[in-house]
């Protein structure tokens, strides 16, 4: 699979990520270009309807597939000739991110002062956190949790680092919700 990824992101495909759960069964899905990976993951953006939804970080062990058929080079022709793709490479390039290790990459993010959305789709305990990085620990981190009011919870939220099934940066969503925050009182 290392290969085809280094394939894709050299020939900068528009792919279609399948992400499985220890039962093979498929959570769900990322369309977009991959930008890099490491050995352990890949780091790529979203496209939703042919607008930009953030950059996501996958664990490689959890692809199930990735697609590039006429389907995904005919999507990508429409974004080429609507200028999205000049726009997702733009902000990658505005985006300092090094692809390592969960721990690392949480700091990095926690120093960018942007929120995140870490989704959590193993087992029983699925959650969805979003919000700015209260601090990096050896095996989980911690979210400066805000919920769909905009408030800040008293406390931050974890999450470990072998429960994170994806993260979702510089989401669009995230960023407008984070904006309007208001801190708790």
């Amino acid at each position: 699979m290392k290969k085809s990824i280094a394939k894709h992101i050299e020939n900068k495909d528009f792919v279609k990520v399948y992400i499985v759960d220890k039962e093979d069964l498929i959570i769900t899905h990322f369309e977009g270009i991959i930008f890099e990976q490491s050995n352990k993951f890949i780091f790529m953006n979203d496209t939703n309807d042919f607008n930009f939804d953030g950059f996501i970080v996958l664990r490689k062990t959890d692809i199930s597939e990735i697609k590039c058929t006429d389907n995904e080079r005919f999507f990508k022709e429409i974004i080429d000739n609507e200028k999205i793709t000049d726009l997702i490479f733009q902000r990658r390039r505005n985006l300092e991110f090094k692809l390592d290790n969960f721990q690392g990459m949480c700091n990095c993010l926690k120093n960018l002062n942007l929120p995140i959305i870490v989704e959590c789709k193993y087992g029983n305990d699925k959650r969805f956190l979003i919000g700015p990085i209260n601090d990096v620990e050896d095996k989980k981190v911690r979210i400066k949790y805000f919920n769909s009011r905009g408030e800040f919870d008293i406390k931050p939220v974890s999450a470990k680092y072998k429960e994170i099934t994806f993260l979702r940066i510089d989401s669009p969503y995230a960023n407008m919700f984070y904006k309007y925050t208001k801190e708790p009182e």
